[in-house]
C-alpha cells in the first residue's frame, strides 16, 4: 500500500513594512479628515477681489465677490456684511484678482476729485511758524523776486494735506491740495520761489 504524503501548510510571511505603511496611511487619512472638518466648520464668508483694482481707483460692485475662508494668523479679511463699505471707496493699494480683501485695502481717496496735491518747499518766513494741521485752509500768494513785481494771476486757495516739516536750512516742506486747474501754475511759482503761504483769519 502506497504511503500518502501530507503537504505541510504554507505559512504566509507578513511584511512589516507594508503593515506599517498601511497603519500610517490610515492615521494620516484620519488627521486630514479632522483638519478638513475643522477648516470647514470655522470657515467664514468673506469678500474676495474678482477683478484687479489699481491703487487710487474707485472700487465697484463688479470688482468684488464672496468666498469661504478659514481664519489664518496674521491675515485680516472683510466679512461679507461689510462689502457695502468697500464699494464706492478708493483702493489704497493694488488689489490683485483672486486675493482676499483686507480692512486696510480701501478707504477715502487720497486726492479728491477735481483737485491735485502738491509738495511745496517754502523758504523761512514764507510759511507761518505756528502749526498747520491737515485740513487747514490757506492762501498761496504769488510774490515777486527780490521785491520785484509779482507774477500775473490771483492768489490760490489751498488746503493743508500734511503737516509741514522743517529742513536743516530753515525752509519748510508741506503738501497742499489745490484745484486741478491751478496745479500747474502753483507748481511753477513754487519752483521759482515765488509763493508765500498765508493762513487766513477765521479759517480752520
Amino acid at each position: 500500500m502506497a504511503e500518502r504524503t501530507v503537504a505541510a501548510p504554507i505559512r504566509t510571511r507578513r511584511n512589516l513594512r507594508w503593515i506599517t505603511a498601511g497603519v500610517l496611511a490610515v492615521c494620516l487619512g484620519g488627521l486630514g479628515a479632522a483638519l478638513l472638518y475643522t477648516n470647514l466648520s470655522s470657515a467664514q464668508t468673506v469678500v474676495r477681489v474678482v477683478r484687479t483694482v489699481y491703487r487710487d481707483q474707485v472700487i465697484t460692485a463688479a470688482d468684488l465677490g464672496v468666498t469661504s475662508a478659514a481664519p489664518a494668523a496674521g491675515v485680516d479679511t472683510v466679512a461679507v456684511d461689510r462689502m457695502d463699505a468697500a464699494i464706492g471707496s478708493t483702493a489704497q493699494y493694488d488689489l490683485v484678482e483672486g486675493s482676499l480683501l483686507g480692512p486696510r485695502d480701501f478707504g477715502e481717496a487720497a486726492v479728491e476729485a477735481g483737485t491735485a496735491r502738491l509738495g511745496l518747499r517754502l523758504a523761512a518766513g514764507r510759511i507761518p511758524a505756528s502749526p498747520l494741521p491737515p485740513g487747514t485752509d490757506v492762501l498761496l500768494v504769488p510774490v515777486g523776486r527780490d521785491g520785484g513785481e509779482p507774477p500775473a494771476g490771483a492768489s490760490v486757495i489751498a488746503r493743508i494735506a500734511t503737516s509741514s516739516a522743517a529742513l536743516p536750512d530753515g525752509a519748510s516742506i508741506v503738501d497742499v491740495s489745490v484745484a486741478a486747474a491751478e496745479a500747474e501754475r502753483v507748481a511753477r511759482l513754487a519752483a521759482s520761489d515765488q509763493l508765500v503761504l498765508v493762513r487766513q483769519a477765521g479759517r480752520r
